[in-house]
């Protein structure tokens, strides 16, 4: 059988199984004695052993294989958990990792198990050596599901007789699947499906949703209505791959009625939860979730932006010919086409959790390295982002908590003679503003001191001692985020190269986003960032300068403001304003774009933009302030390259191009 059209479903559950695995080890090295977790591990261990092995991975497969063997005895409590053991099975998790990865490169064989393997086949092995206990008899299982009755409700009886009166039988059907049936649930399922072409299906015993996820063991039991032989339904399914016999029988309705009156009460009071999450048809038990290739819906969303512009030239077209149908018409229009947007933004909407659920096990990992005692608390891990950002996002957050633990947090002597608590905490949340997405991080260490980093930005020679003392706090502070800039007394695996910091502005800032960070020797560091929900439409105010006009995104505008001519003043040889009680720097904006044209130096009264970039406000003065639009991003391409201050280009609705400004380089 070709597998590969199977390959892209195969590595998304893959990641999900692993994601659960070491979310639910984390548990269980807290909760040694929690059976339900145990369980779970054991359940998605199982799975992947069985998918991987369906697939043709066999390394993968053998891997989960050993994994399951210890899980077994853990849950036969013929072996205990330990620190050891559970390094050991994060191990094997790290290895499987890895193999998923090679799976996705088409290098799986390159990658070596065999010593993970042993490591897990040690613990087997000691058991071996003790005396086995009782086992379960062959054919045991069948004895016990032989035993077990299909019992119907009133309604179910009723569609039996019916059935029966048109011409049906009522057929009991007991389904043995082979011993090294590999996913049993997938199986049972095709069965039923398959059975169904031949008649209707009335209950099975277990019932249709735990057959699905596999909560079975070898065998089950189906009631079905069929005018067939039952002779021929047990042929058509001993014909089906994985079925290793069938037995059946013909029951009579009236017998089942005569039963039903016996013991009716109990046995419907019996019945009636399990019939609420089971329908009588395999069919009903569909998903309400269907996976969708990205690329799919990158298609999609590059459509809605076509839309988006062809909606605004008709908003342009409707003012310039003041028609009143064709205006309400549009506004209908764009009502329906903010509403498409937000349903496709919404697809590709993830929880952060998919990225957050990592962090866990990195700091636990971390604080075995650096012998600290550390407590993560994460909260909002619903809060949702845009697919792309999502993926961009886990490299900046993994930086910041490795200097978090390695930096931040003290070790537990010094932690004590400081007077804190143990363990540290690392706080991790994520929570929505308007049309921003915050990711904070906060560690309660040591803070960071900066002495320091005025001594090495001297020392490397990133800035002068004359500019150091025209800097602040928060411009002193800042400096950490360049390249080359360190405070760490010495390089460690984990970070002190001076290369981390840099790579998460960047990286932010190319998402659209900004990171601040605030920090109180001796109580700890807090870095903020703020991510836009989506990078394909964004909301902004178009602004013009002479007879050009730009886009400045929503997500950086802090607010807007009149400015009288008057009120503008001279410090140190730039303009600024009092506004609220504070100095507003002001840029004059056709000085930084170099346009000629510009008309505001005739006005009295100036519209100024507002651009926030951390603590930091800058006021940027425009001619007019024109509307806000949303706009889709159109990258400048190779040729022009990364240019300062420009995010991209945008089309208007009467046709023409405005570039997208990103003024927080300036401000």
């Amino acid at each position: 059988m070709d597998v590969s059209q199977y390959l892209n479903v195969f590595m998304d559950e893959c990641q999900e199984h692993l994601q659960s695995l070491n979310q639910s080890l984390l548990v269980l090295e807290q909760e040694p004695d929690n059976m339900e977790i145990l369980n779970a591990i054991f359940r998605a261990a199982h799975t992947l052993k069985g998918a991987s092995a369906t697939m043709g991975f066999n390394k993968m497969s053998n891997v989960t294989h050993a994994m399951e063997d210890v899980l077994s005895l853990l849950r036969q409590n013929e072996l205990e958990v330990s620190a050891e053991l559970i390094n050991v099975l994060f191990a094997a998790l790290d290895l499987l990792e890895v193999l998923a990865q090679g799976i996705t490169e088409g290098r799986e064989e390159d990658v070596e198990t065999t010593g993970v393997i042993q490591s897990l086949q040690k613990y087997v092995a000691k058991e071996l050596k003790s005396e086995p206990g009782p086992k379960t008899e062959p054919g045991q299982k069948s004895e016990r599901r032989q035993s077990l009755e299909l019992r119907y409700l009133p309604l179910e009886i009723e569609q039996i007789k019916s059935a029966v009166a048109d011409g049906s039988n009522l057929n009991h059907l007991h389904v043995h699947l082979q011993e090294d049936c590999l996913l049993k649930g997938a199986r049972a399922f095709m069965i039923l499906r398959e059975l169904e072409t031949h008649g209707d299906i009335v209950r099975t015993i277990p019932t249709a949703k735990e057959l699905e996820d596999e909560q079975f063991e070898d065998d089950f039991i189906i009631g079905i209505l069929s005018k067939k032989p039952l002779e021929f339904l047990t042929r058509f399914l001993e014909k089906m791959l994985d079925v290793q016999k069938v037995e059946g029988e013909v029951n009579d309705p009236e017998a089942l009625l005569v039963e039903r009156r016996g013991d009716g009460a109990q046995a419907v009071a019996t019945d009636v939860d399990q019939q609420k999450t089971s329908h009588t048809k395999a069919t009903s038990n569909v998903s309400p979730t269907v996976r969708v290739d990205i690329r799919k819906l990158d298609e999609l969303m590059n459509l809605v932006g076509e839309i988006v512009i062809t909606r605004s030239r008709l908003e342009q077209l409707s003012w310039e010919q003041e028609d009143q149908n064709m205006v309400e018409t549009v506004e209908q229009l764009s009502r329906l086409t903010m509403d498409l947007r937000d349903q496709v933004l919404k697809t590709r909407m993830v929880p952060v959790d998919h990225v957050f659920s990592r962090f866990p096990r990195l700091v636990r990992d971390l604080a075995k390295e650096t012998r600290k005692e550390i407590q993560l608390e994460i909260s909002g891990a619903e809060t949702e982002l845009d697919r792309t950002v999502i993926d961009e996002i886990a490299d900046p957050l993994v930086h910041i908590i490795r200097n978090s633990v390695d930096h931040g947090i003290e070790t537990p002597e010094v932690r004590t003679a400081a007077g804190k608590t143990l363990p540290g905490t690392v706080e991790l949340k994520a929570y929505q503003a308007g049309n921003s997405v915050v990711i904070e991080i906060f560690d309660d260490g040591a803070g960071i001191d900066t002495r320091k980093i005025k001594a090495k930005a001297i020392e490397r020679g990133i800035v002068t001692s004359e500019d150091m003392e025209n800097m602040d706090d928060d411009d002193i502070m800042n400096l950490i985020f360049l390249p080359g800039l360190s405070t760490s007394e010495k390089v460690t695996d984990i970070s002190g190269r001076g290369v981390g910091m840099d790579v998460v502005k960047t990286q932010i800032t190319n998402l659209g986003g900004i990171v601040e960070m605030s920090s109180v020797e001796g109580e700890g560091t807090k870095f903020t960032i703020r991510l836009p929900l989506t990078l394909a439409i964004i909301q902004t105010l178009i602004v013009q300068l002479g007879n050009d006009v730009f886009a400045i995104p929503s997500t950086l505008i802090d607010q807007t403001i009149s400015v009288d001519k008057q009120d503008i003043k001279r410090l140190r040889g730039r303009e600024v304003t009092v506004y609220r009680g504070e100095v507003l720097p002001l840029v004059r904006l056709q000085e930084f774009l170099e346009v000629k044209e510009a008309k505001n130096a005739d006005l009295d009264e100036l519209d100024v933009v507002v651009i926030s970039n951390g603590e930091r406000r800058v006021g940027f003065i425009v001619d007019t302030l024109v509307r806000q639009q949303d706009v889709v991003i159109k990258s400048l391409g190779t040729y022009l390259g990364n240019i300062p201050g420009i995010a991209g280009a945008t089309i208007l609705g009467n046709g023409k191009i405005a570039l997208i400004l990103d003024l927080r380089s300036v401000a």
